[in-house]
């Protein structure tokens, strides 16, 4: 990698680290011949179960002297050590949803960064769904017992919590939010959490991010000539099939709920394949995959499932992999 990725971390690097706003044009403006905006998949499986294979949701996006992290599965630190990127060096953290799955490396990783600033470094800018500032304030209230054996500063954050419609420039990449349809299911609408999608629009590239969602026509439109569609899916009979093979103890009405929650909550092959069509998004990318097994026909034949709607490429993500 070039960049500040490859350097060593130094305190002239941390003392660089550009602050952000939800309203207004960022800080300077990039050089209008800086590289297309690059998307890593950190973790592309699907919680709550670990695999050997595959990391919990976390995604970085890079564009210019950016690094917004965007989800923090479990291990997403590790991940981010793997594509020569320290947790000091996350300008920004961009949230979906509070799932466990996708804030469970969250503690671990403000730690380490806490652990490698100095006194100077911006504050870390936070966005995500109402709840989110809650989250960070209990992360923050269990450093005291670490924080209490250093001299350094306690760490500052800034959150800035989004609902649909939302819209905010992080340094020259416009992002756009729009709500979808996760939480339909939720009992009462008046407590009903808030499950985000995101849409990242950089000079020269589109990229729209679903986090976990149902079918959602607010979706459709935020995806809208989006140049890449980075999407979940469920594999549902995959993802069921450790339930009924007994290794997890649920009664029927448990795993109706469930099956009802994966195919109504999250996007089934055939819905993945609709959205992407209905938006005609130029290349689709699969991740956040509920259900991958190690069978060599998974894949094959859920893509097949995808292409019956939607006719642009089409690839399955891996852990590490770059778009």
């Amino acid at each position: 990698m070039t960049g500040r990725f490859a350097r060593p971390l130094t305190a002239a690097l941390l003392l660089t680290l550009s602050s952000h706003s939800v309203i207004g044009t960022g800080a300077a403006a990039q050089d209008a011949s800086a590289k297309p905006a690059m998307w890593i998949e950190l973790g592309t499986q699907a919680g709550p179960v670990p695999i050997s294979d595959r990391s919990q949701p976390a995604h970085l996006l890079q564009w210019g002297d950016q690094a917004i992290l965007i989800d923090v599965g479990d291990g997403a630190a590790q991940q981010l050590a793997k594509v020569g990127v320290m947790p000091a060096d996350i300008d920004v953290i961009v949230i979906s949803h509070l799932h466990f799955d996708h804030i469970g490396g969250l503690f671990g990783l403000l730690g380490m960064r806490y652990q490698a600033s100095l006194a100077g470094a911006s504050p870390l800018v936070i966005y995500g769904p109402p709840g989110t500032q809650a989250i960070i304030d209990n992360l923050l209230a269990a450093f005291t017992p670490a924080t209490a054996l250093t001299r350094m500063a306690a760490p500052t954050y800034k959150v800035h919590e989004l609902r649909d419609g939302s819209r905010l420039d992080i340094d020259g990449i416009a992002v756009t939010v729009a709500g979808n349809s996760h939480y339909d299911l939720w009992p009462d609408a008046a407590s009903r959490p808030v499950s985000l999608s995101y849409r990242f629009d950089t000079p020269g590239r589109s990229i729209v991010y679903t986090g976990d969602t149902g079918p959602s026509r607010a979706l459709e439109t935020l995806a809208a000539g989006a140049d890449l569609l980075v999407s979940e899916i469920m594999d549902v009979e995959s993802a069921l099939a450790p339930i009924q093979s007994g290794r997890a103890k649920l009664t029927e009405k448990d795993e109706a709920y469930i099956r009802d929650h994966f195919t109504k909550q999250h996007l089934v092959p055939d819905e993945v394949g609709k959205l992407a069509a209905a938006a005609k998004v130029k290349s689709l990318l699969v991740t956040h995959f509920g259900g991958a097994s190690s069978d060599p026909a998974q894949v094959p034949q859920l893509t097949k499932q995808i292409a019956r709607h939607y006719k642009g490429p089409i690839t399955f993500a891996r852990d590490l992999d770059r778009f």
